[in-house]
């Protein structure tokens, strides 16, 4: 699994829901959950796209599960070891982030440590 299949199930309702399994998966799905409850506040728009990359599960305890657990950078870095997936983990970090329309400060300092520890471009 590569981060840009997610990227592409957000991008284009179209394309069938990503639900692979696995820690990379799940990794990328802990990601997208921290940013989306940074703000213990689950918009419907970011709803809609945890729905694009969630298997069948119930969203909101997925949710409330996940966001109470630590986000492991270190372990995303590991796994997501190639240039292009650490790009593109990036880039499904942003689009995330900017998932209700807005980006708080807490979103921004998430962004700019993982940019950091991934160790790809960030704009800040």
């Amino acid at each position: 699994m590569r981060p840009r299949d997610f990227i592409a199930a957000l991008e284009d309702p179209a394309l069938p829901r990503c639900t692979q399994t696995g820690e990379p998966a799940e990794l990328l799905r802990s990601l997208l959950v921290h940013l989306f409850f940074i703000d213990h506040d689950l918009d419907k728009r970011e709803l809609a796209l945890l729905t694009r990359i969630l298997p069948d599960v119930n969203v909101r305890q997925y949710v409330t599960t996940t966001a109470a657990r630590k986000l492991d950078l270190e372990r995303l870095a590991e796994v997501f070891h190639d240039a292009a997936d650490r790009a593109d983990v990036f880039a499904l970090a942003e689009h995330a982030a900017w998932g209700d329309e807005k980006l708080e400060h807490r979103e921004r300092d998430l962004l700019a440590r993982l940019a950091q520890r991934l160790g790809v471009a960030h704009q800040g």
